[in-house]
This record gives C-alpha cells, structure tokens and sequence, in this order.
C-alpha cells in the first residue's frame, strides 16, 4: 500500500468537558476540547448540529460569528453567548 503523505502529525493530551443545558428556546449538547494546539482557544462542538469552532471569550462576542460558525438564529446564539464564558 503506497504512504498517504500527511502535513501534520500531533499527538497531545486533551481535556474534554461535555455539557448539555436548555435556553429559553434551546437546548445545547457541546463538547470543550482544550490542548496546547489550539492556542489558549477551546475547540467547542456542537454535538447534534456536528459544527465546531475554535472560541475564546474575545471571539464570542464578535457580531455573528457564533450564528456563522454554529449556523443558529440570533436569539439562539445569544444565548448560547450567555453561557460560553462560564464554560470556556
């Protein structure tokens, strides 16, 4: 079988937290990934949309970035924006 040439190959240790909460109009089931590779930034999944982001509590609050990076409405990415920084 020929070699499959990779551009990276990292082996590190990770933490992951996994949270599910409800909203006043959603629930949410992520998982917090940390590891030296993502830079002081947490890798957060949204586990039953399969969308992830790299965030931090800078990124959170740019205008429409969770709505993009987790394609949820306004409403729902505001409230999701409540809780990320007591998760991150």
């Amino acid at each position: 079988m020929a070699e499959r040439p990779l551009l990276e190959d990292i082996t590190q240790d990770t933490s992951t937290r996994f949270v599910s909460f409800t909203t006043g109009t959603h629930r949410f089931e992520l998982a917090l990934m940390r590891a030296e590779y993502f830079n002081n930034q947490t890798m957060v999944i949204n586990l039953p949309k399969n969308r992830q982001a790299l965030l931090d509590l800078e990124n959170i609050n740019q205008d429409g970035h969770l709505e993009h990076m987790f394609q949820l409405s306004a409403m729902e990415a505001e409230e999701l924006r409540n809780y990320l920084p007591y998760l991150l």
